[in-house]
């Protein structure tokens, strides 16, 4: 009887362990989601403004999404044709340069859209590392749209 008051304790024990694991993992999923928006850098060319309004590193430190808006301040932005709205994506992570997925968007108004970026994160990186994004390309709109900010792991 003893025995099994003791496996029932130990049982009992991982349950909630394995609780607080899952829990934690689901927590910090959305907690970048559900943040509030800030400004991790913004750059405007032509009436175009692109802000990085936050980011979050993800499956195990292998990926990070970057969360953007684009807005328009001297008219409407003309309809994307089903394509990404940044064109010809560059990240630079600590000197590495990657290329970034223009994962997801949706249009807010029709001068703005908000999108996230997905980037495969290098191997090996500093915990806090210099970053930056550049596009010659947002919609329709040839320029040049750069920001540097840092990220920390």
């Amino acid at each position: 009887m003893k025995t099994f008051s003791n496996m029932k304790n130990r049982l009992g024990g991982f349950v909630l362990l394995l609780c607080f694991l899952v829990w934690g993992t689901c927590a910090s999923s959305q907690s970048a989601l559900a943040a509030p928006e800030k400004t991790v850098g913004s750059t405007e060319n032509g009436g175009i403004k692109l802000t990085i309004t936050n980011y979050a590193i993800t499956n195990y430190g292998q990926e990070m999404i970057l969360y953007y808006t684009v807005e328009s301040t001297t008219g409407n932005l003309l309809d994307e044709n089903g394509t990404g709205l940044l064109k010809n994506l560059e990240i630079s992570i600590a000197d590495n340069r990657l290329q970034g997925i223009d994962a997801d968007h949706k249009k807010i108004s029709s001068q703005k859209y908000q999108g996230a970026i997905k980037v495969n994160m290098p191997k090996y990186i500093p915990a806090t590392s210099n970053a930056a994004l550049s596009t010659d390309a947002i919609l329709n709109q040839k320029g040049q749209w750069t920001i540097n900010f840092q990220i920390k792991k």
